[in-house]
């Protein structure tokens, strides 16, 4: 299903700023209209407490909180605005381990980097459905 992104609000939670430049143009490439950025868990779960984000784009590794610690405590945190938003997260692990526990920890999805527009357009696009359609369905 395709999902218009000019109403989207995307948080990307990622400590090398390269990376996270190239996530926020691919972003904004596909048209997301506001895009916020982070430089690691614990800035990131302050921007969530804040603001209502439609879907997060977060790396694994990162310091000193990382993409793992970040979704639980995010799923855990009552008073965040974007609790339940959808986090896909960034990884160069192929590992199915580190996959899985990103997964049991409340990601929605993940992406092995480097991300490309096709890859990011299909992520974003069932993590919003699962959004707009109920509890986040997307193990894969």
């Amino acid at each position: 299903m395709a999902v218009g992104y000019g109403s989207c609000s995307v948080l990307v939670v990622e400590d090398e700023v390269v990376t996270r430049s190239v996530s926020v143009r691919l972003l904004r490439q596909l048209g997301v209209g506001d895009v916020v950025e982070a430089a690691d868990g614990a800035e990131a779960l302050a921007r969530c407490d804040r603001l209502s984000f439609d879907a997060i784009l977060c790396d694994v590794d990162m310091m000193p909180m990382g993409g793992l610690a970040f979704v639980e405590a995010l799923r855990d945190r009552e008073r965040a605005v974007s609790r339940s938003a959808p986090v896909i997260m960034l990884t160069k692990h192929r590992e199915s381990e580190i996959i899985q526990s990103a997964l049991r920890f409340g990601a929605s999805g993940y992406l092995v980097k480097p991300l490309t527009p096709d890859t990011l357009r299909q992520k974003l696009d069932k993590a919003l459905s699962a959004k707009q359609s109920g509890p986040p369905t997307d193990r894969a």
